[in-house]
């Protein structure tokens, strides 16, 4: 072995005691331990062992409890062997990505001819399939070992620019590797750029367009969009909603017949601002000239803000009976056996709408 390869092992074996010290506790113990076995001292080298055993599991099973459990009872099943393989493991992990071994499937897939489809459509369907994909299995792969994976998962998030997004990437700031952290910090920043461009470039041309309604709506859309993305915190995302309020207003004024369309935005900037019965007011309203399921959607989300559990219920059934639900106002209607977001505060009120 080359002196670099030496260097570089060294390296990687600090790095990971210096980021788990409870495996150099472990490592302490477990030498302990088989010196006093060596000596004959077996009740003592019992305890140090199970001592040993137990502080590898937060060393290098992380925060999984069943990570956790493996690493204790491997250490603890096997004396001394246990805790140098699963350190081997560890190091070979951070050393050589599992990713590697898909290399030659990677050079496969890459000869493959391209789609005859034009790629903006390709687009189009990887769009629709981030708002259908739970990002949680993105945190999983972010939280992995495979750079590549890591890479292309802050990547998916950025495109996909929501605030469950933005929270995996703020989470990934504190990740382990500090590739991850200045992907995930420049995602952020991207994202970030990309919504302060389109907030400046919606207010010049309302500036400049001052009697323009499509001017006020690009400005009013551009700031909930600002605002619904997670980037601000939430007092400065009601300074957002009330600018988007005020545009969207602006530009029902100029153009009375583009109301249908604004109404669902409006309803949400003001909802996005705390004033939830109002909010429900102008839905109502709203549903009454021209319904839509996105203005049953934000009526069921007023109600659920005030606490109105039957009237939430009401209106997602008479969504549902008009063909108007999705997912989630199936669910409240008691359609769907099992909530649909997974959040557990959705299943609260469902119990409580049902009671």
């Amino acid at each position: 072995m080359s002196a670099g390869a030496v260097s570089r092992w060294a390296t990687e074996v600090v790095h990971v005691l210096r980021r788990a010290p409870a495996l150099l506790v472990a490592a302490v113990l477990e030498g302990l331990a088989l010196v006093a076995a060596v000596w004959g001292a077996w009740l003592l080298a019992l305890a140090l062992h199970l001592g040993a055993a137990v502080a590898a599991g937060p060393g290098l099973g992380g925060t999984r409890l069943d990570a956790r459990f493996y690493a204790a009872s491997v250490v603890a099943a096997l004396p001394g062997l246990g805790l140098v393989g699963l350190v081997g493991v560890k190091l070979m992990t951070r050393a050589r990505p599992p990713g590697e071994l898909f290399a030659s499937v990677h050079e496969a897939l890459a000869n493959l001819p391209e789609p005859e489809r034009p790629r903006d459509s390709l687009d189009r369907v990887l769009d629709w399939l981030q708002q259908q994909v739970s990002v949680q299995p993105l945190a999983d792969v972010i939280n992995g070992g495979d750079p590549k994976l890591q890479r292309w998962a802050v990547e998916l998030l950025e495109r996909r620019g929501d605030e469950h997004a933005v929270e995996l990437l703020r989470a990934a700031l504190g990740a382990q590797s500090h590739e991850v952290q200045v992907l995930a910090s420049a995602a952020l920043e991207r994202l970030e750029g990309r919504l302060t461009d389109a907030v400046g470039r919606a207010r010049e041309r309302a500036a400049r367009d001052a009697g323009s309604a499509a001017a006020h709506e690009a400005l009013g859309r551009a700031c909930a969009a600002y605002a619904a993305s997670g980037m601000a915190e939430p007092v400065v995302a009601r300074r957002w909603y009330l600018e988007a309020e005020g545009a969207l207003r602006r530009a029902i004024e100029l153009d009375a017949r583009a109301a249908p369309g604004l109404q669902p935005a409006l309803g949400r900037a003001v909802l996005g601002q705390g004033r939830h019965a109002e909010a429900e007011a102008l839905a109502r309203a709203a549903s009454d000239m021209t319904p839509s399921r996105e203005l049953d959607v934000l009526l069921a989300e007023a109600l659920y803000a005030q606490g109105r559990w039957r009237d939430l219920a009401a209106a997602s059934e008479a969504s549902a009976a008009a063909g108007r639900a999705d997912g989630r106002l199936a669910w409240w209607a008691g359609q769907d056996p099992e909530p649909v977001s997974g959040d557990v505060t959705t299943a609260q009120g469902r119990r409580e709408a049902g009671g």
